[in-house]
């Protein structure tokens, strides 16, 4: 039994108890502006998240395009960002203390998920939700590039007091801009 997000539904937070029961997780289609991104389309994609037992299986991707100003030139410039990314989430700290160990985590009843124990450094409360939109919005974020350049044929940063190259030279100077190298 699988629960599909209805069309044009917003990503919602998901109380992690309600996907406990669905075998095959939650499917969501994303289409929509996200809250915590700015971007000049709506982010697309789709997104799924699946409860086994002691970890929730998030699998995704999704595209947007947004707009980011040049670090060199200061010119705005659009920029497409896009994932797609699996990643295993522990629930919960609770149950390290209860003694479950990381490297046997159940998968559908009897079936062992191999996992690197390192690998489980996220965790959300069992008792709590998973976020659709902030899962997203955190994919796309890691996407950001870290120094922002709008091209291989960027202009570069405007040289103050430097003459204009259009700018006409005095005729009296004339002599002395021979001079320079």
């Amino acid at each position: 039994m699988s629960a599909a997000q209805p069309a044009g539904d917003p990503l919602q937070p998901v109380p992690l108890q309600e996907l406990r029961p669905l075998a095959d997780g939650r499917h969501w289609q994303v289409n929509q502006l996200l809250s915590e991104l700015d971007s000049l389309t709506p982010v697309r994609g789709e997104l799924t998240a699946v409860h086994r037992g002691n970890i929730l299986e998030v699998s995704g991707q999704a595209s947007t395009i947004i707009t980011l100003r040049c670090d060199r030139c200061l010119q705005h410039f659009n920029h497409p960002l896009s994932f797609q990314h699996h990643e295993v989430v522990w629930l919960g700290d609770q149950a390290r203390l209860q003694g479950i160990d990381a490297d046997a985590v159940l998968e559908g009843g009897s079936e062992v998920l191999e996992l690197d124990p390192d690998a489980l450094t996220e965790s959300i409360d069992p008792s709590g939700s998973f976020d659709p939109e902030h899962w997203v919005f955190e994919q796309l974020s890691l996407q950001l590039p870290l120094v922002n350049r709008c091209g291989s044929d960027c202009p570069g940063p405007e040289l103050l007091g430097a003459p204009a190259p259009t700018e006409p030279i005095d005729p009296r100077w004339a002599a002395l801009k021979k001079l320079q190298p």
